[in-house]
């Protein structure tokens, strides 16, 4: 009976730290695409910076371009690199949470199969 307990126990955490990595690869994942979007509004944001006012200035939607100013798309960039950047930031605080729950369940893990011997 108790072996039943223990292996059962061992097989929930071995699924919970199976879990918790891949849930950290893909916030690993989502960093990297939201940091590429972060450098290509500031980019984006510094090539507008130096161009003339008087230019046409499109946006992209969809399949169509929308007629837009300088000041509001330079302003759109901005705002997209600080979405980008503070999902990036709460991607680091959720990992830190996901790698200190897999450190506890990795030495609960150890502490159970050292009980088993």
């Amino acid at each position: 009976m108790a072996d039943e307990e223990i292996s059962k126990a061992f097989r929930d955490l071995q699924f919970k730290t199976n879990e918790t990595r891949m849930r950290i690869v893909q916030g690993e994942q989502n960093k990297k695409v939201n940091y590429q979007k972060m450098r290509i509004s500031e980019s984006t944001k510094k090539n507008l910076v130096d161009l003339d006012e008087n230019l046409k200035y499109y946006r992209s939607v969809g399949r169509m371009f929308l007629l837009t100013d300088k000041p509001a798309e330079i302003s759109r960039h901005e705002a997209e690199a600080k979405q980008s950047k503070e999902k990036i930031e709460a991607i680091e605080k959720q990992k830190d949470y996901l790698e200190k729950g897999l450190v506890e369940a990795e030495t609960n893990l150890r502490e159970l199969i050292q009980s088993r011997r």
